[in-house]
């Protein structure tokens, strides 16, 4: 009966993978993603009912390749042959490829190829541009001090130089096309889900937790951009309103 009440137990243990601790160490990064996800499809879901419709992809045609770009980018490391690439289209553009070579890990990295490299790209732009204008990554990352930080922008959006308000609008334009499309999304939920099942288990056994540190300030980066982009879809969606019922 003891050594029945002990494999219970145990089989009860291998439910759960992962562990309390490997939740606290990552949930940061869980909650930024998250935050990251809605703040995209509101400002997608605003833009795309105003008055400027779903053609307002094309005014963000330079995040729109760098993601294509990012994909087929990605294609080619990981064996996959790209048979087409559109880049400029009423609603973005699209990759079409081979199965990639590298199993599992290929499709994954396909995927999130654009988002992964829009966030670098929209963190490094962002230092660059804080170098005469104004700092969009501080040593504070709480929503108020992000909140902060935005209204500094705007109160100094009109004393940037040329070249850094065609920084931002790319900036912008990067962090509103960088999320996986559903496509994309379907294309590598299942090697994803196994991937991070594997890495919830191996931590849960092996204890060992990666320091998520830059990766939360490099999503707090693009955040906070898409804080500010979601105001001003607001009241563009709020301005299309008022001439729709008048």
């Amino acid at each position: 009966i003891l050594y029945m009440q002990h494999y219970l137990q145990y089989a009860r243990y291998l439910k759960v993978p992962f562990s309390a601790e490997v939740f606290l160490h990552y949930r940061s990064a869980i909650v930024l993603l998250l935050a990251l996800v809605i703040l995209s499809f509101l400002i997608d879901f605003l833009l795309s009912r105003s008055f400027l419709g779903p053609k307002y992809r094309i005014i963000l045609a330079p995040g729109v390749i760098v993601h294509e770009l990012s994909h087929g980018f990605a294609c080619i490391l990981t064996g996959a042959k790209v048979s087409e690439m559109s880049l400029f289209e009423k609603e973005g553009g699209h990759v079409k490829h081979t199965k990639p070579k590298i199993a599992i890990l290929g499709p994954i990295f396909i995927s999130l190829a654009a988002l992964v490299v829009g966030i670098l790209v929209i963190y490094f732009t962002s230092k660059f541009l804080s170098a005469s204008d104004i700092s969009l990554v501080k040593s504070g990352y709480s929503i108020k001090d992000m909140l902060a930080e935005n209204v500094a922008l705007v109160k100094n959006v009109m004393h940037f130089a040329p070249k850094n308000w065609i920084l931002l609008y790319i900036t912008i334009s990067v962090a509103v096309t960088m999320l996986p499309s559903r496509q994309d999304l379907t294309n590598a939920f299942f090697p994803l889900f196994l991937l991070i099942l594997a890495f919830l288990i191996t931590s849960k056994y092996t204890h060992i937790l990666l320091p998520i540190g830059l990766f939360n300030l490099l999503v707090l980066s693009a955040i906070n951009l898409l804080i500010l982009l979601l105001v001003f879809s607001i009241i563009i969606f709020a301005i299309s309103n008022i001439f729709r019922r008048g």
